[in-house]
């Protein structure tokens, strides 16, 4: 039982009950154990009743009679529902008042990454897992597990940082430090500056992702954008008869052109900060 004004928590119920499983009861199923169609349906008088918390000690109330179209009036949780258990059952809502500070809750989503598995005795029974209890009887060790996933991981960051062009790798966790792109792959000035810079990245410990394919520019960027790597250099005709290429973190908007020669010291500074 919830009031009326509350979300049962699902979740909460099948801790409370120890359930495997929840479902629905079916119609059928309600008025047989009810006496009652859905809508007419209450605890009073009932056994086995689980009360939210926040129902305990209050007066006054309406509830269904368990009669079809009947409610009782004037219920006291106290008196009426004596017999029953009080547990968390509700969903809490965004501004309610904390049950510990009365500052307003905040309501977000989570993303699970841990996972803890009450194992039982499944595998201490198969494998003779044994200790002594306080009796100095032997018994079977209640195991658990305890893992974080490392896909789980992954999709947990892709989650937080994305946007709608891809994904907005952490340079933490990212698989490569950097895109680097060769605009014009036929011209042999991009080719060799791209190899050699390539190198010198690798050679200062940066982990570069070259995109060597004979693509148009706009192709290239929108595959980076979409891997998210942390940091794009592209490297066209026209910045480097200049001796500039294109640097652009993946959270920025705009592309910034910095001199060639600048660029492995300010990667490896990029990497370090972050």
């Amino acid at each position: 039982m919830v009031r009326g004004d509350d979300q049962l928590n699902e979740a909460k119920l099948q801790t409370a009950t120890g359930a495997s499983t929840l479902r629905p009861a079916h119609p059928e199923e309600i008025e047989k154990l009810m006496g009652a169609k859905p809508g007419s349906l209450g605890g009073v008088g009932k056994a086995g009743v689980l009360v939210d918390r926040r129902l305990q000690g209050l007066s006054g109330m309406v509830t269904g009679a368990n009669k079809d179209g009947f409610h009782f009036r004037n219920v006291s949780v106290a008196r009426d529902l004596a017999g029953a258990k009080f547990v968390d059952l509700r969903t809490v809502n965004a501004g309610e008042g904390c049950p510990r500070c009365a500052r307003p809750l905040a309501v977000g989503k989570a993303l699970e990454v841990g996972h803890i598995f009450k194992l039982g005795t499944r595998y201490s029974d198969s494998m003779g897992a044994r200790v002594l209890d306080e009796g100095g009887k032997e018994v079977p060790i209640v195991m658990g597990s305890y893992g974080i996933g490392v896909e789980r991981i992954l999709a947990g960051a892709v989650e937080l940082h994305h946007d709608a062009d891809g994904i907005r790798m952490p340079m933490a966790i990212a698989p490569f430090h950097l895109a680097l792109l060769p605009l014009q792959m036929q011209d042999a000035g991009v080719r060799d500056a791209a190899d050699n810079l390539y190198a010198e990245l690798t050679a200062a410990g940066i982990d570069v992702l070259i995109d060597d394919r004979d693509e148009r520019a706009g192709v290239k960027f929108k595959d980076a954008d979409l891997i998210g790597l942390p940091l794009r250099i592209a490297i066209g005709k026209k910045g480097l008869a200049e001796g500039k290429v294109e640097w652009k973190p993946r959270t920025a908007k705009d592309v910034e052109l910095v001199p060639l020669a600048e660029v492995v010291a300010r990667v490896k500074a990029a990497v370090a900060e972050r």
